[in-house]
């Protein structure tokens, strides 16, 4: 969110023993591992461990995302005996600049926001996958506000202070705007870097981050913000009886209203394609193409970190009986009177399990709602920064 990206370990507990995908996955200390190995890998390659670039386009600041993907990474390293080398960008145009610096024959994956497919195009990349989240292939963008504010309406954002992330991020940043947009506020040049006529556009932060900015500081009025940040702040109520497409879809809507202080909605956006995982245009090989469909074909479980090594990678202190029944898929975290250090910890566990349970096949066509986006904004990817 990656993501775009963030949802809760209820959310995929429950889709997990739904469809009997309940397993384990140990997860590996830290990236990386020797050069050498002892005989031909599984990509062909004799002695020498071919190394894979794996762009990490930022979501949550508070997530080290290295982490959160090592299931994924491990899978990859252990069937085709590479070495996947993470590199975090600090924006969404940083993920931009790296795709597109990646020549013919460069080996390179990322995870990347919708907006990057139609941004950059089939010349730069093509596309793995679309992320699936717990059966849902869809999310959404919301726009949110205290519960105290007084605003009812986008509309009476009209000389108010927005915190979203920047224009690159689709639920983030493009359809908050969108929203505003849709409500008759002029967003001005923020395409470009610039400002908005009708508000006072403060960009360029995480999801979590825009949320915070709106509980902690009284002089913003209102968050944009993925629904994986939000939603767990929103009564399930307010989602029920005013948005049934979020309700319907989200796996979010399982944690609604878990997280305190409470937030209201003010809009939500229409669905967007889940983020995709992209691989550059100019890498073509069989190595790739076995790769892709591999990916294509992972199970959920498979995606699943062992709980206690990813407690003891982040440090954390959390009941071994806890971790236990996370492994089985039998925890309900209501049996567990945790104190305020380990609720603390708890949160960071669940933050950094991965986001998604699978990868759809996908092209470039599915991505075209996110283009339309653009172009109600009259927002031309070539000028976005």
């Amino acid at each position: 969110m990656s993501q775009d990206s963030g949802t809760s370990t209820n959310s995929r507990r429950r889709f997990l023993t739904k469809t009997g995908a309940v397993g384990t996955l140990a997860l590996a200390g830290c990236l990386g591992r020797s050069e050498e190995t002892d005989g031909d890998g599984g990509n062909g390659s004799g002695d020498s461990t071919e190394t894979i670039t794996w762009v990490m386009n930022p979501a949550e600041d508070t997530i080290d995302i290295e982490v959160q993907y090592q299931p994924l990474f491990e899978l990859i390293e252990d069937e085709f005996d590479v070495e996947i080398e993470g590199l975090p960008t600090q924006s969404y145009s940083g993920t931009m600049v790296e795709l597109e610096r990646a020549g013919e024959g460069d080996m390179t994956l990322a995870d990347t926001s919708p907006g990057a497919v139609p941004q950059l195009g089939p010349e730069e990349i093509d596309v793995v996958g679309m992320r699936e989240a717990f059966g849902a292939e869809r999310y959404f963008g919301t726009l949110v506000t205290t519960a105290d504010s007084g605003i009812t309406d986008v509309s009476d954002l009209e000389g108010e202070a927005v915190a979203m992330a920047d224009v690159g991020s689709v639920s983030g940043g493009m359809a908050p705007l969108w929203m505003l947009h849709e409500a008759g506020l002029d967003i001005g040049n923020v395409a470009e870097g610039g400002g908005a006529e009708d508000f006072e556009w403060r960009s360029g932060v995480s999801h979590d981050l825009a949320v915070e900015e709106l509980i902690n500081d009284d002089t913003i009025a209102a968050a944009g913000a993925g629904e994986f940040a939000s939603v767990p702040h929103v009564p399930v109520e307010q989602i029920e009886d005013e948005y049934p497409d979020l309700y319907e879809i989200s796996p979010e809507v399982d944690i609604a209203g878990t997280r305190d202080p409470e937030l209201r909605l003010l809009d939500v956006s229409p669905a967007i394609p889940r983020a995709p995982i992209v691989v550059n245009a100019g890498w073509q090989d069989d190595l790739r193409s076995d790769i892709e469909e591999f990916m294509q074909n992972v199970e959920a479980e498979e995606l699943q970190h062992d709980a206690f090594d990813l407690a003891d990678e982040l440090g954390l202190d959390l009941p071994d009986e806890m971790l236990e029944e996370y492994n089985e898929g039998t925890l309900d975290t209501d049996d567990y009177d945790l104190d305020e250090d380990q609720e603390a910890d708890w949160q960071d566990f669940d933050d950094h399990t991965l986001w998604f349970s699978g990868i759809v096949a996908a092209d470039h066509e599915d991505y075209e709602p996110v283009r339309d986006f653009a172009e109600d904004l009259d927002i031309a990817f070539d000028d976005i920064e």
